[in-house]
């Protein structure tokens, strides 16, 4: 073999290998450019669905009133009775009212708890008991009924106007309009009859 072929195989290995090593290089580089792409690709996935997940969850936490994050509902009445029924039987009937949570029962007096009827002009005077989830009034005498139906109305003093309010057992004024917020006036009216 002579100096020129020697040189030109030679040339044509060189190339060669220059070509194998350029497409050997690109192959590994695309590979490791796929796998580098993809771990990325994962890693932002990841970082993306957490931040919408924590995003979620801050919205659903500022979805819920601050009143309730903060403190608890003060009392409010739960219940109240009696109903028309037991008033046309029984014209002295006693009213009972229930809080959902514990009353200062030394808050329950006759300027806190207001008995009308639409047949008088005056409040109408009983006996006032107080325990700790109940109030309890019962008429001295009959309820005063007009000509035909009567309105009684019950008034609980949840606004301080100078005269006192009901009170939890934590100082705090009970929650009359069930607003979620301490004070407000709770009214309940019902009807009697004489028959």
């Amino acid at each position: 073999m002579g100096g020129k072929e020697l040189k030109k195989k030679y040339v044509f290995e060189k190339k060669d290998h220059l070509l194998g090593g350029l497409l050997v290089g690109t192959t590994v580089g695309t590979a490791a450019g796929a796998v580098v792409g993809f771990v990325a690709g994962v890693t932002a996935k990841y970082t993306y669905d957490k931040y919408v997940k924590e995003k979620r969850v801050y919205k659903k936490l500022h979805l819920v009133p601050k009143k309730v994050l903060k403190r608890p509902y003060p009392a409010t009445v739960k219940s109240v009775y009696p109903d028309r029924q037991t008033f046309s039987k029984d014209p002295k009937s006693p009213i009972w009212i229930e809080f959902d949570a514990s009353i200062d029962s030394s808050t329950v007096t006759k300027d806190t708890v207001i008995v009308k009827s639409s047949a008088s002009e005056n409040p109408i005077e009983g006996i006032l008991d107080a325990g700790t989830r109940t109030l309890m009034f019962r008429p001295y005498e009959e309820y005063p009924l007009g000509e035909d139906e009567t309105k009684i109305s019950v008034t609980l003093i949840g606004t301080d106007t100078g005269s006192g309010v009901i009170k939890d057992v934590k100082g705090v004024s009970f929650d009359g309009d069930k607003d979620g917020e301490a004070g407000g006036d709770f009214t309940y009216k019902f009807k009697i009859s004489k028959k």
